[in-house]
């Protein structure tokens, strides 16, 4: 995407991934704010965002970092790490935990990847498939459901 700031709104698939444990449902709203790169942090551009869920499961709000991984005249791909705040559960049943991975998040900051991959409809929208992942897994001990977002997005430069 061009170096001015970008509006991304999207449809998620809540907790649909090749990460997912498939314990949360719904389709989510995702809306993100990405900026102009900063000088000092070369190509990486800051991100702030939301995703938020219809289905009464989990909702998030994130601030990062996007990095451009990949760009053409039409098609792009950026990769994101961010730190989301979210209103999941810290913790459910041990027993459930054990037997169906159905664990609370454990911690209520966690880590947050995400890709984006897109094509240029035009000087100032594109169209993309985003991925992100909101986990904590090997970062802190203790119950990590974890929770994948799938779907599309429509980015508007302005």
């Amino acid at each position: 995407m061009p170096a001015s700031t970008v509006l991304a709104i999207g449809v998620l698939a809540h907790d649909q991934g090749p990460a997912s444990d498939h314990n949360e449902h719904g389709i989510d709203l995702n809306v993100e704010a990405q900026f102009a790169p900063i000088r000092v942090l070369g190509s990486a551009r800051p991100i702030v965002g939301g995703t938020f869920n219809f289905a009464g499961d989990t909702n998030s709000l994130y601030v990062g970092l996007d990095f451009p991984l990949y760009t053409s005249s039409r098609w792009f791909l950026d990769g994101s790490i961010s730190a989301a705040v979210h209103d999941g559960p810290l913790h459910k049943d041990p027993a459930g935990c054990r037997e169906n991975s159905d664990c609370g998040f454990g911690v209520r900051v966690l880590p947050r990847f995400g890709l984006d991959t897109g094509y240029l409809l035009d000087k100032g929208s594109a169209v993309s498939l985003f991925y992100a992942h909101m986990s904590h897994k090997w970062v802190v001990q203790g119950e990590n459901e974890g929770v994948d977002f799938t779907g599309l997005r429509y980015l508007w430069t302005f």
